[in-house]
């Protein structure tokens, strides 16, 4: 039954840390994409990606002790941030791909 409780706060404390990479990601797109124009969902989503952190480091501490929960959500926030990173590398490489297509057929149009 402990085992059982266990696993479920540190599937809990997973899923609040894919919330709060995902906020993070927002926040960057946001601020990168549309500087100046959207400060207020900005805060908004730096509040979120704070807060869903506060709550999977939470979850974390009380499955495992403070030590080893603190440990835990490190491995699991690094891990949230790599999917998110090797996801974003992923669509960038395809979109460039899309890109260059669309370019050499306007060219071809074009002579």
């Amino acid at each position: 039954m402990y085992t059982v409780i266990v696993s479920l706060l540190i599937v809990i404390g997973l899923f609040f840390c894919s919330i709060s990479v995902f906020f993070f990601c927002r926040t960057n797109h946001c601020a990168c994409t549309r500087a100046g124009t959207c400060n207020n969902p900005v805060n908004c989503y730096w509040l979120g990606a704070i807060i869903s952190a506060l709550i999977s480091l939470a979850f974390c501490c009380l499955a495992l002790n403070t030590q080893l929960g603190t440990l835990l959500w490190l491995v699991l926030m690094g891990s949230c941030f790599l999917g998110a990173f090797i996801s974003q590398k992923r669509n960038k490489k395809s979109s460039l791909k899309k890109t260059t297509t669309i370019n050499a057929l306007l060219i071809s149009e074009i002579n």
